[in-house]
């Protein structure tokens, strides 16, 4: 029988000691393509002894976070960031954030004439970073944080996130790398919780708006679609009306396509990330079978197992 395991590991901020922990009662990772920050809640014992020490050293905001899980003996890095608060309820919980906790400690300020997305993104970030080709006309930046421009920018109709890589992502959304990473599922053999609703493009209900700005100030607006469905936003550059519409018209056939939607829950193993295609196969309707574009993946670990819930975002041609 396989067996879930866990093992975390805080580092005070100063990086002078570390504490190594195999249990907790509860470990929640979140991540999602539409959100800037991915998240990990820990829900602890309030009785732990540490060696030679306080533990209240190292359980402050700022202390490093990694939490490996995994059957054992293989355990991966599913997590790494910083702890953002500590709520000292029995059992305590320590709430963490990714890289993107140390990107809302800054500050900057810069007036743009007409920059590239690549040229904001970086000023405010010098990692590594894969943005989309995007003109952004006037631009201000006012004492604002990393994680606030970052934010900022999904007007533009831009997903920001880390990937997997610890590599910064500006993308448009719904854009798919090359080659994602493919992750197999069997109704019948690794999905437990199957909530999902299978969705014909005739049924949806959705109205995508297009917007190109002008560098003299004026702009372009282009809206197709269900006049009472939901609504996409899309920003662009100097694009004429033409080029709007086909962007616009593309975006709707992308969206308005056969499809599972909600989730569904699986075990720990195969791993899943935003991202990733997920490959959904089930033996009694393999007509719906296909490829699904990974939204978000919430991972949990505690007294009822190791799971993850995957969401997707739309299916992939």
């Amino acid at each position: 029988m396989l067996n879930p395991q866990i093992h975390i590991i805080i580092t005070n901020p100063n990086g002078s000691r570390y504490l190594d922990i195999n249990f907790c009662n509860e470990v929640e990772i979140e991540r999602s393509r539409k959100n800037l920050t991915a998240t990990c809640k820990i829900k602890m014992p309030r009785k732990i002894k540490v060696i030679d020490g306080n533990i209240n050293e190292f359980f402050v905001r700022g202390s490093k976070v990694e939490v490996y899980l995994g059957y054992y003996p293989n355990l991966k890095l599913e997590f790494t960031g910083y702890i953002a608060r500590v709520d000292a309820r029995v059992p305590f919980l320590i709430s963490c954030e990714d890289e993107m906790w140390k990107l809302k400690q800054n500050s900057f300020t810069k007036s743009f004439k007409n920059p590239t997305l690549k040229e904001v993104v970086n000023y405010v970030y010098a990692g590594p970073s894969k943005v989309a080709d995007l003109k952004l006309g006037g631009f201000v930046i006012k004492q604002q944080s990393t994680a606030q421009v970052l934010d900022a920018l999904k007007k533009f109709a831009l997903q920001c996130y880390f990937d997997e890589n610890g590599v910064l992502i500006a993308d448009f959304a719904g854009v798919v790398a090359d080659k994602p990473t493919e992750v197999y599922y069997d109704f019948s053999k690794n999905v437990i919780d199957p909530d999902l609703d299978y969705v014909r493009k005739e049924d949806l209900r959705i109205k995508v708006k297009g917007v190109s700005k002008l560098p003299n100030g004026k702009k372009y607006e282009f809206t197709s679609g269900d006049p009472d469905g939901d609504e996409r936003t899309l920003h662009y550059y100097n694009l004429d009306q033409d080029a709007l519409k086909k962007i616009v018209a593309k975006e709707l056939d992308k969206l308005k396509i056969d499809g599972y939607k909600n989730d569904f829950t699986t075990f720990g193993e195969p791993y899943c990330f935003p991202g990733y295609a997920g490959v959904l196969h089930d033996p009694d309707y393999p007509e719906r079978d296909g490829s699904y574009l990974v939204e978000a993946v919430t991972t949990t670990f505690g007294v009822n197992g190791f799971r993850r819930k995957i969401t997707p975002e739309r299916r992939l041609a």
